[in-house]
């Protein structure tokens, strides 16, 4: 296995198995538990796409839908399984990746090879799939009920074309009734193959005997069918409305959510690495404590704990949200536009930018303090297709002139804007 320092004492091996499947093992002894994740190349986001030169339509929601379904095939209960065994067993869908994890102190030997063999075809049987819709519709139409969920849906239908950027990744309840056991197999043997998987194990564990496991396992024996990788189609349109105001009962202050969207010529030029790391750069420098624009809308009554400023970075496609719940949302919508559209034209704080860096590096030192961050950070490397040894240095080799291209999307073309005001219509 090839041996990778993310610091000179952490090292992750990495393998790429006879079957396909990428395998990170990360050991951390002085822990008695262990964390298992695989992760497949399949999100909310895979809706469109072309395998070879036929195209495929699926419904939304397939995705989260198959995460649900692959916990009972084969006459199989995952969470009972684990549970009796000790062990806690969990999964999520997000727009690029479904991941199932598993943490135990126990029966590691058994439940790792249980684990990966309900990865193997599976049975799909009707009355489950049938129960399985009853569940999904009921998350859907709580999820519904979220007015910050609303807002958020409502910022992204404003940004993008596209259904598939637009909706949850649990689909409308319309279109999970659309999905049968057809289309769950053929989803399935598209992307549930070893190729488009990655497995992650940190913990205290012995490589060497997890890596027999994982090479003797009927996983890795099974006779794959060739796989082809899938060709997805989104639509990244810019849409011409780019503000949109309403009043809800709903909301207990006025909010406001802006999105700053990505281009598509930045995914093209970029890696995903670099741009999570110089727009998060970039945030801290903008709105981060001790910069001039939080101190500037500090002293203008227009920060408040609620603010806050993240990218939603996927495979490809990607912003910034901005977000407060504010009285004066006409001063700070005018305000926060303005900063915006401003940060394009002027140089960056570079004190602060040193001293963000500093912070990176301290925040970097402490996550191997904890086996589920460790574990995060070697999950996200392993998605992201990132070096785990020369992550940190690429980081702090960083300067403000590396970030003048990323400043560029800082356009009125790339802002869009919600408002909720508190009361009805």
């Amino acid at each position: 296995m090839k041996e990778h320092h993310a610091l000179l004492d952490e090292v992750t091996y990495i393998e790429t198995l006879e079957s396909g499947l990428k395998v990170a093992i990360h050991p951390k002894h002085r822990y008695l538990k262990k964390l298992v994740s695989l992760q497949v190349n399949f999100g909310g986001l895979d809706i469109d796409y072309f395998v070879g030169d036929e195209l495929f339509h699926i419904p939304e929601g397939v995705a989260h839908f198959l995460e649900h379904s692959i916990f009972s095939n084969n006459g199989r209960n995952l969470a009972e399984e684990f549970a009796s065994k000790g062990a806690r067993i969990n999964a999520y869908t997000s727009k690029s990746v479904t991941a199932y994890q598993f943490d135990t102190r126990h029966n590691f030997d058994y439940l790792l090879d249980y684990f990966l063999s309900s990865f193997l075809i599976p049975e799909f049987k009707e009355e489950d799939i049938e129960k399985e819709k009853k569940i999904i519709k009921h998350e859907l139409n709580m999820s519904e009920d979220s007015i910050h969920t609303k807002i958020y849906q409502n910022l992204k239908r404003l940004m993008y074309k596209d259904n598939a950027i637009r909706t949850d990744v649990g689909g409308t309840v319309l279109e999970v009734m659309k999905i049968d056991k057809d289309i769950l197999t053929q989803v399935f043997k598209q992307f549930y193959h070893p190729k488009n998987m990655t497995l992650i194990i940190s913990g205290k564990v012995d490589v060497e005997k997890t890596m027999d496991i994982l090479r003797n396992s009927e996983f890795n024996k099974t006779n794959w069918s060739r796989f082809i990788p899938a060709k997805r189609v989104t639509d990244k349109t810019y849409l011409k409305e780019h503000f949109y105001k309403t009043k809800s009962k709903e909301v207990e202050e006025n909010t406001i959510s802006i999105g700053l969207k990505i281009p598509d010529e930045i995914f093209e030029n970029y890696s995903r690495e670099y741009i999570n790391i110089g727009i998060n750069s970039l945030i801290n420098n903008i709105f981060g404590l001790g910069s001039k624009n939080y101190d500037y809308l500090d002293k203008l009554d227009l920060m408040n704990i609620s603010f806050s400023a993240k990218p939603s970075i996927e495979r490809d496609f990607g912003f910034v949200n901005v977000y407060i719940q504010i009285k004066k949302y006409k001063q700070f919508h005018k305000e926060i536009l303005e900063i915006l559209e401003n940060v394009s034209k002027k140089p960056l704080d570079e004190d602060l930018f040193d001293i963000d860096k500093k912070a990176i590096l301290g925040n970097f030192i402490r996550l191997f303090d904890s086996l589920p961050r460790t574990h995060e950070f070697v999950s996200n490397c392993l998605l992201e297709d990132v070096e785990i040894d020369t992550y940190l240095k690429k980081i702090m080799k960083l300067t403000p002139k590396d970030l003048e291209p990323l400043k560029q999307i800082f356009i009125k073309e790339n802002i869009y804007s919600i408002i909720y005001l508190k009361g009805s219509l």
